[in-house]
C-alpha cells in the first residue's frame, strides 16, 4: 500500500526528499567512493554514458518492480499483512530480509534450503561486492600517500570496518545502526552528491565533464541534461537539504510569520537540526533512574564516533596533502 498508493501530501515534506535522495545515492553509489573506485579503471574511450544509464534502469528494474511486484505480495499472500509491516515498521528492510522471508522460506518444503542459500547467497555478494569498491579507495590512499603494503593497508580496513560494525551490533537495540544508518547512508550521501555536483559542473567545468560523458557514447545524452546537471541538480538537492534541516514544525508560512513576528522559528521534530536535539524524544537524558544508559545516550555517543571517523579522515587527507606539497 505504501508503494502503489502513494501519499502525495508527502512531496511537501522536505525530509521524504532527502530520505528518497538519499536511497537513490546509496542504491547507485553516488556520493561514496565506490565511483571513483570504478572510474579509476575505465579506460578513455569507453561507454560512460549507456553504462551509467543501464545502471540506473536495471537497479530501478529491480529493486521497484521485482521487489514491489513479487517479493512483498510473496510475503504478504503466505504470512499475512500483519507480519510484513511488522517487519517493515520504521521503514527499514530489514527486518523483511533477515526476519520474514527465512520464515517464508520454512513453509515451502524441500526447497527451503535452496532458496535461503540463494537470497541470503544474493545478499552476500551484494555486500562484499560493495565492500570491495569503497575499501579500494580507502586501501589505494594508504598505498599511495603513506607508503603503506597492500597487506598492511587492507588489514587496516578490516580492522576499522569491523569496530565500527561491532559498535553498530553491540548497541543495535539502542539505534546506533538507525544512526549509522541516517547520517552515513542518508544525510552525508546527500552533503558529498551536493558538493560532487558543484566540483563537477564549476571546478572541472561542464564543457569538459560533456567531453567527457559523450566520448564514445552510443547513445547521445540530450544537450538539455547539460544544463540540468549544472543548474538544476545543485539547486535541487540544495533546496532539498536546506529543507530538511530547518523544517519547521507547522506550515512553511506559519514559520515565516513567526519568524518575523518575533516568535522565532519552530522547528519539526524530524528535522536534522531537531534530530540533533532529540526534539522529538519527551523526557530525553542519558541515564534512567536505574543508572542505565538510554537510547539518548547511544544516538549521542554514535553521533560523537562518527564525528571522530569524519574528523580522522579530513586529518589524514590534510596530512597526505601536506607530505605531497613537501614531495
Amino acid at each position: 500500500n505504501f508503494v502503489w498508493n502513494p501519499n502525495l501530501s508527502g512531496l511537501a515534506n522536505p525530509t521524504t526528499w532527502l530520505a528518497a535522495a538519499g536511497q537513490i545515492f546509496f542504491t547507485l553509489s553516488v556520493g561514496m567512493g565506490s565511483i571513483h573506485c570504478y572510474a579509476a579503471y575505465v579506460k578513455k574511450d569507453h561507454d560512460i554514458a549507456l553504462n551509467a544509464a543501464s545502471a540506473g534502469w536495471m537497479n530501478e528494474f529491480v529493486e521497484v518492480l521485482l521487489g514491489g511486484s513479487i517479493l512483498i505480495p510473496i510475503a504478504t499472500a503466505n504470512l499475512g499483512l500483519a507480519a510484513v509491516q511488522a517487519a517493515t515498521a520504521g521503514g527499514s528492510g530489514f527486518g523483511l530480509g533477515f526476519l520474514t522471508l527465512p520464515v517464508l522460506f520454512n513453509n515451502w518444503g524441500w526447497f527451503a534450503p535452496i532458496a535461503g542459500a540463494m537470497w541470503f547467497g544474493l545478499l552476500f555478494f551484494a555486500g562484499i561486492t560493495s565492500s570491495l569498491a569503497m575499501g579500494q579507495p580507502v586501501m589505494a590512499f594508504f598505498e599511495d600517500e603513506f607508503g603503506m603494503k597492500r597487506q598492511k593497508s587492507a588489514l587496516l580496513f578490516v580492522a576499522a570496518t569491523f569496530a565500527l560494525g561491532f559498535f553498530c551490533v553491540w548497541l543495535y537495540p539502542g539505534g546506533a545502526f538507525d544512526e549509522f544508518d541516517f547520517w552515513t547512508g542518508t544525510f552525508s550521501l546527500v552533503v558529498f552528491a551536493l558538493g560532487e555536483a558543484f566540483i563537477f559542473s564549476y571546478i572541472f567545468g561542464i564543457e569538459k565533464g560533456w567531453e567527457e560523458i559523450n566520448r564514445g557514447a552510443d547513445m547521445k545524452v540530450p544537450q538539455i541534461f547539460k544544463y540540468v546537471i549544472k543548474y538544476v541538480t545543485p539547486a535541487f538537492i540544495l533546496v532539498i537539504f536546506g529543507g530538511a534541516v530547518l523544517k519547521p514544525a507547522g506550515a512553511w508560512g506559519d514559520a515565516f510569520s513567526g519568524l518575523f513576528s518575533g516568535q522565532g522559528w519552530k522547528l519539526a521534530a524530524d528535522s536534522v537540526i531537531g534530530k540533533v536535539l532529540h526534539l522529538g524524544e519527551p523526557g530525553y537524558r542519558w541515564f534512567d533512574d536505574a543508572g542505565r544508559g538510554t537510547r539518548g545516550l547511544v544516538e549521542d555517543m554514535t553521533r560523537v564516533l562518527l564525528s571522530l571517523v569524519f574528523a580522522t579522515c579530513a586529518f589524514l587527507v590534510w596530512k597526505a596533502w601536506k607530505n605531497k606539497e613537501r614531495r
